[in-house]
């Protein structure tokens, strides 16, 4: 299979879901988790339960980079992610960064991805 620069054989769902063994179902929450930043994962139960909203964004951009399949795409939608957050107004999600972390996605993409592309250039 040839592939293009930058693009992957599988979506990052498909490829995540495979790597983790996650059901379609689950990946939503399968992702959210892990790319929390550390200090806010005490308060993000507690808000989902009395504010599942307060997450909107997040589980917006998890749905919508479950959908890529392109390197560049997936960094686009981590900037515009990352910029909305800098101008959001929720104190928060902005100061206090209850919200997810770019940096922890891109290393998510990257261990999912990792043996993924290695094997498409590989068949090159």
């Amino acid at each position: 299979m040839r592939l293009a620069s930058g693009a992957w054989p599988q979506t990052f769902k498909e490829a995540y879901c495979e790597k983790f063994h996650c059901r379609d179902a689950d990946y939503e929450r399968a992702v959210f988790r892990p790319c929390l930043y550390r200090h806010a994962l005490p308060l993000a139960n507690l808000i989902l339960s009395k504010k599942p909203s307060f997450f909107q964004e997040d589980f917006d951009l998890i749905r919508e980079i479950g959908n890529i399949d392109n390197t560049d795409k997936f960094r686009s939608e981590i900037d515009f992610f990352y910029g909305r957050n800098l101008r959001d107004k929720n104190r928060l999600r902005r100061l206090l960064r209850i919200r997810l972390s770019a940096k922890r996605l891109l290393k998510l993409k990257n261990e999912v991805l990792r043996n993924l592309i290695f094997a498409a250039v590989l068949q090159r």
